[in-house]
């Protein structure tokens, strides 16, 4: 059983990375196009990693409450939903909103998802083990990023945010299944 836990946490965390590395490369990109600064997309992108960091804390206290699949379910929820949405930011304000909904959806999941992986590597191999999953997160985040350029220029920004989205959803919607919402 262990073992097929860790392949779902290593899937999904591949999942989340893809994801991840599609939208990474191109976001200060594709903001400063959309609202003209590229000083407030960094002030915005600062704010985003404040509330997930505020929130993180109270995110894991959730999880340990109601279930760390279940947060993570609702976490890739909210962050799949904002991701899909980037497409339709068309001005300041729905971007903050936006970054809003996705800061408190990061912050949901990170804990849960480093909770799960506590629990089921074993105390021996624990490096090895957080070491495997994160590599899983390395790799497939740089070859994403290397295709998010390719998909950019066939298909456009919006098919990015929207394979991202699916991506996070999927990856939500696994580790919910795999532990038990």
């Amino acid at each position: 059983m262990r073992r097929r836990e860790m392949l779902a946490l290593a899937l999904a965390q591949s999942l989340i990375a893809l994801s991840t590395g599609f939208i990474g490369p191109i976001y200060a990109i594709y903001f400063e196009k959309v609202i003209g600064s590229a000083s407030l997309v960094a002030l915005i992108i600062g704010l985003y990693w404040i509330i997930v960091g505020l929130l993180e804390v109270p995110s894991g206290y959730l999880s340990d409450r109601i279930g760390k699949g279940k947060t993570f379910l609702i976490g890739g929820i909210l962050s799949s939903i904002s991701i899909i949405l980037y497409t339709f930011v068309d001005s300041l304000t729905m971007l903050v909103l936006v970054e809003i909904l996705n800061a408190i959806g990061y912050s949901l999941q990170v804990p849960s998802f480093f909770s799960l992986l506590a629990e089921i590597t074993s105390k021996k191999n624990r490096g090895r083990e957080m070491g495997l999953i994160d590599s899983f997160w390395s790799l497939t985040y740089g070859i994403s990023a290397i295709i998010s350029g390719i998909v950019i220029g066939v298909f456009g920004f919006s098919a990015i945010f929207l394979a991202a989205g699916i991506f996070n959803g999927i990856s939500s919607i696994l580790i919910g299944r795999k532990f038990n919402i």
